[in-house]
């Protein structure tokens, strides 16, 4: 059997067969989940320095995962771009071009109807999905793409600390 680029990612993410972790592309997703971590300031400096270099030590997925269980899953996926906000009008416009001029041809065969029937439900949604995408491109440019100021997140399975500070009287 023989397998494709991103196959051994599929697999490692579904958490699938265990593969030898000879294959480099779960190291590398690996790695990129540390550093978006660390880019989010989910981990410190010294912990993805130390998480990073056992991962080319790794020789199992169950290693792999024990680096990044305690991080939320998607870490290492893209944040939304202009271009993907450009992408999207361009996406409303096209579809409504296609609206118009079948509506000024008036064709009465099914595929017109068809057609018509998508280009009108992509008007429904890409308008809305556009202006998520345009909302979310602005926050992440004025946000410089950091977490807000506060605690780090808890690693998984740690009960929460109360915030620092005096301790409630019982009495009041």
């Amino acid at each position: 059997m023989t397998t494709r680029p991103g196959d051994e990612v599929a697999a490692y993410e579904a958490g699938g067969d265990r593969l030898h972790v000879s294959h480099a592309v779960a190291r590398e997703q690996v790695a990129r989940i540390l550093m978006a971590a660390w880019e989010q300031g989910r981990l410190t400096e010294e912990e993805h320095d130390a998480r990073a270099a056992r991962v080319s030590a790794s020789r199992s997925h169950d290693d792999l995962a024990a680096l990044i269980a305690d991080l939320p899953a998607g870490l290492a996926t893209r944040p939304p771009m202009a271009r993907d906000a450009r992408a999207g009008v361009y996406v409303v416009i096209t579809a409504a071009a296609v609206l118009a001029a079948i509506l000024l041809w008036h064709p009465d065969n099914y595929l017109a109807f068809a057609l018509a029937l998508l280009a009108g439900a992509t008007l429904i949604v890409a308008p809305v999905m556009t202006l998520g995408l345009m909302i979310d491109v602005r926050h992440q440019k004025r946000s410089g793409g950091k977490l807000p100021p506060g605690r780090p997140p808890a690693a998984a399975g740690a009960t929460p600390q109360p915030p620092p500070g005096p301790a409630p009287n019982a009495g009041e």
